[in-house]
C-alpha cells in the first residue's frame, strides 16, 4: 500500500500546501483530508488529476465554504501544475451517502493526509 511518503515531491508538495491555505480558510474546523484515486493507488499518468476527499465535522458545509476552497483547490492547481479535484462532504451527506460504493473505495486505497 502506498503511503504520503510515495508520492512525489511534487504531489506532497501541492497536498501541502492545499492543506495550510484549506487549514487557515476554515479555522476551528476540524477535517480529515484523504488522497484517493490513481496518484493514491500508483498507477497516475503524468497529467492525471490528483483526487481529494475532504470531510468537514460541520453539521452543513454552506456555500461559501465550499467556493472558497474549491477556489483554493484552483489555485494551488495553477501553482503545481496538477489538478486538484474535491470531494467535500459535511456530517450530514456522509450520514446520507456514507454506504455509497465510493466512499468504501476510498476508505480501502486511499491515504491520509
Amino acid at each position: 500500500m502506498r503511503t504520503i511518503e510515495t508520492l512525489s515531491v511534487q504531489e506532497r508538495t501541492a497536498l501541502a500546501d492545499f492543506q495550510r491555505d484549506g487549514r487557515a480558510a476554515m479555522p476551528g474546523v476540524s477535517a480529515r483530508w484523504t488522497l484517493f484515486g490513481s496518484r493514491a493507488r500508483g498507477d497516475a499518468e503524468p497529467d492525471s488529476d490528483m483526487d481529494v476527499l475532504l470531510e468537514l465535522d460541520l453539521e452543513r458545509l454552506d456555500l461559501a465554504t465550499k467556493c472558497c476552497l474549491r477556489q483554493l483547490a484552483g489555485e494551488v492547481s495553477l501553482k503545481h501544475d496538477m489538478v486538484i479535484s474535491l470531494l467535500l462532504v459535511d456530517r450530514e451527506q456522509a450520514r446520507e451517502r456514507g454506504d455509497y460504493a465510493i466512499f468504501a473505495n476510498i476508505r480501502e486505497e486511499g491515504i491520509a493526509l
